[in-house]
């Protein structure tokens, strides 16, 4: 039979190819729906693939292989989705199959019909909501665990247990036994609504706006201060959604939120609410999918790869802190969840609500040209007011390891009236630098150009880049001499001068180290919000939307880093990271302060954030991008490379730039070619990096050199010995 004349399957397949590929159908072929499984002989082995439609192949009947099996009878992925993720495969330039990949949990993505059965959950009983106080003294986790059970308003989960505290299943069962807490399957048909909360005019006219085009595309931006009350505006939108018997998909940049954010909707809302998050395990999370997938969950609540839940009533999508960088996959498919879910409200014709105290300046060039509808939550919701900020020179009056004696002073009156304190320091580790004081050399990392941190607890210094580590020396290996200094401060370092300057308080460090457990995260932020701990030493896990209503006073170190970043959005992120930060203070009925040390006091875009407002201060970096041809001016693509030897990515990013430089777009000057260069930091886990960077005015000609440029990479032999990615979009050029 000649070729062009089979009838096949097509079919995505997850390797790094910019192809479908061509199976013969076992069966009908009527039966390989779009959005099916099938099991598929790839190479010398077997894969999971999703079918993309049938057709006519034009390889010779030789080469073709017949499906092994057609896992689904019916689609997995709904049409919507098929469509979402491939059109985001040519957007972003990557592979159908790997995109594909991506949008399927786990369980899916093997050779499974996976059907879980739907786990317990589990309430306090009568017994347990009565328990008094110090029934549980001697056993803390037990404790915690039933005061979780007893303020959810549902049962709650496995999942949500284990997020809570990652030892929470031996706890559980004394808890069980002792008659204080019971398991349940909940029956979410019998939920009857909660009266809805008082908004305030401008959060009444944003939900208004939002809930009046139900069945229509319409983008909000809600710019509302920390504190304003983005979350009751979300919840008073979805009810009526719910209402109406349809459903809504909330994105958040951090599994940290999830519980909170979870914890609100179901208080609120007469219908299931599910969770969506890399801390489940592959069953919780295929259970949770389903429940979205059949239409049964009214409400997912999600990390970014929710944005490809199939949800058939899907009538409201909400991105809460639209302008985090945790929206935008970093490696492999580097897609923005943000970007997607317009995409996806476009196409389904229904309101986004992006959210945020301090967005994005893509966001906020969006409104002011009228493609966004901007709404302002100008107030803090309730009592609470904006906190006092107080700039203070981290040049002259120092008190100890970069904490200013001012900042030292506050916390002791602050601590002293019973109310915390939150010190950011975004730098973990003890200290950032261990250099000889006869040599001045540094211990460096042997594999990146960097400078390994002092991890004081454990005796290592550790590379925070490719993540080598070794124990701290006692001597230099340069000149053998044994002085040693640990210079500047991390989170390590402020936690042991904290605790020796206020041994009457506890202390709660609250960073990638200190939380590295499953579960430890949500255990520390519940910790800190409860008061349990009275000073909070952390990064920016602490900055991420979290309401801690007896912090009055921040301290924010060395506030004014990004000023100097290599990264063109280095200082959009500082003032973002500066504004969430000082949210945290002041949020109930107490006033708050913000002391912000800083170097650089005389710095005119940090006065115009602190005195002017985030709103001015992102206006001028708005006018400084628009000149220097910038994104949100500007449309950019990186192409990075790296391999073993020191000027090999160099030299294969230079045979791209001149083939990109023949092809008419580039030729015209529509697409700018600039490089290659090396990376900021050149070499990474023992590998030397270069990128091309590609600039446009316009996504059209960009878009055209790169539909060009992938299969171009993928067929040129010096590709093999080179590992090299496409970021459409980046938002990290380092």
């Amino acid at each position: 039979m000649p070729a062009g004349s089979l009838a096949v399957v097509k079919v995505a397949v997850a390797v790094p190819l910019s192809r479908v590929f061509d199976y013969l159908p076992l069966g009908q072929l009527k039966n390989y729906q779009p959005g099916a499984r099938v099991l598929v002989s790839f190479g010398p082995g077997k894969k999971v693939g999703v079918v993309l439609g049938t057709g006519v192949s034009e390889l010779a009947p030789a080469r073709l292989k017949p499906v092994l099996q057609l896992l689904d009878t019916e689609p997995v992925l709904s049409e919507e989705i098929v469509q979402l993720v491939e059109w985001a495969s040519g957007y972003y330039h990557h592979p159908v199959g790997e995109c594909f990949a991506a949008a399927l949990p786990g369980l899916l993505r093997k050779n499974s019909n996976a059907k879980p059965v739907p786990p317990c959950c589990y309430q306090a009983t009568e017994q347990g909501k009565e328990a008094e106080a110090d029934m549980l003294s001697r056993a803390p986790v037990q404790k915690r665990l039933l005061q979780f059970l007893t303020s959810s308003a549902l049962a709650v989960t496995e999942g949500e247990c284990q997020l809570f505290d990652p030892r929470w299943s031996a706890p559980m069962k004394e808890l069980l036994k002792k008659g204080l807490a019971e398991k349940v399957w909940p029956d979410y048909s019998t939920l009857k609504p909660k009266a809805g909360f008082k908004l305030n005019s401008e959060q009444e006219a944003a939900a208004t706006a939002a809930a009046d085009r139900l069945g229509s595309y319409y983008p909000v931006l809600l710019y509302g201060i920390t504190g304003s009350g983005k979350t009751e505006v979300y919840i008073d939108v979805a009810r009526k959604v719910i209402e109406r018997g349809q459903q809504v998909l909330l994105l958040l940049p951090e599994i940290g939120l999830t519980l909170q954010l979870l914890a609100r909707f179901r208080s609120a809302l007469a219908c299931q609410v599910v969770a969506m998050h890399s801390a489940m395990n592959d069953t919780e999370r295929l259970l949770a999918w389903q429940a979205a997938a059949s239409g049964d969950a009214g409400v997912v609540i999600g990390t970014r790869s929710a944005i490809f839940t199939p949800m058939p009533g899907l009538a409201l999508i909400v991105v809460d802190e639209e302008h985090d960088g945790s929206l935008k996959q970093q490696d492999g498919f580097r897609y923005h969840a943000r970007d997607l879910a317009l995409v996806r409200a476009r196409r389904l014709k229904l309101p986004i609500l992006l959210g945020s105290a301090t967005p994005s300046l893509e966001s906020l060039r969006n409104a002011k040209r009228g493609n966004f509808h901007l709404h302002r939550l100008t107030a803090r919701a309730g009592p609470a007011n904006e906190p006092q900020m107080i700039l203070v020179d981290g040049r002259t009056g120092a008190g100890e390891q970069g904490l200013s004696q001012r900042l030292l002073t506050m916390m002791q009156e602050v601590l002293g009236r019973g109310e915390q304190v939150i010190v950011f320091i975004n730098r973990r580790g003890y200290s950032p630098v261990l250099m000889c004081e006869v040599c001045s050399s540094i211990a460096d990392c042997e594999n990146c150009d960097a400078h390994m941190t002092v991890h004081a607890r454990s005796g290592r210094l550790r590379c925070h880049h490719c993540g080598a580590e070794r124990r701290v020396p006692v001597q230099c290996k340069v000149c053998e001499g044994t002085k040693l200094i640990r210079v500047g401060a991390g989170t390590e370092r402020v936690d042991e001068v904290l605790s020796e300057k206020f041994p009457d308080y506890k202390l709660l460090r609250i960073d990638r180290d200190s939380t590295s457990r499953k579960g430890e995260l949500q255990r520390h932020l519940q910790m800190a919000a409860s008061g349990e701990a009275q000073i909070l030493v952390g990064t920016q896990m602490l900055a991420k939307g979290h309401d801690f209503p007896n912090v009055t006073l921040v301290g924010i170190m060395d506030a004014d880093r990004g000023l100097f970043g290599a990264d063109f959005r280095s200082i959009e992120q500082m003032g973002q990271l500066i504004v969430q930060v000082a949210g945290r203070a002041g949020r109930a009925r107490k006033k708050g302060t913000v002391l912000i040390q800083s170097q650089n006091t005389e710095h005119p875009l940090l006065h115009k954030l602190l005195d002017e407002g985030y709103s001015e201060f992102a206006a001028q970096l708005l006018e400084e991008r628009e000149h220097a041809g910038w994104p949100p001016f500007a449309y950019v693509a990186l192409l990075r490379a790296d391999t073993k030897e020191t000027s090999g990515a160099q030299n294969y990013l230079r045979q791209i730039a001149e083939l990109a430089g023949s092809i008419p777009v580039a030729q015209s000057s529509e697409v700018l070619v600039l490089g290659p260069a090396h990376a900021p930091m050149e070499r990474l886990a023992g590998r030397y990096r270069a990128q091309l960077l590609f600039v446009a005015a316009a996504r059209k000609p960009l878009h055209q050199l790169l539909a060009w440029l992938r299969p171009t990479l993928e067929k040129l032999p010096s590709s093999r010995k080179v590992r090299w990615s496409i970021d459409v979009d980046p938002h990290d050029m380092l």
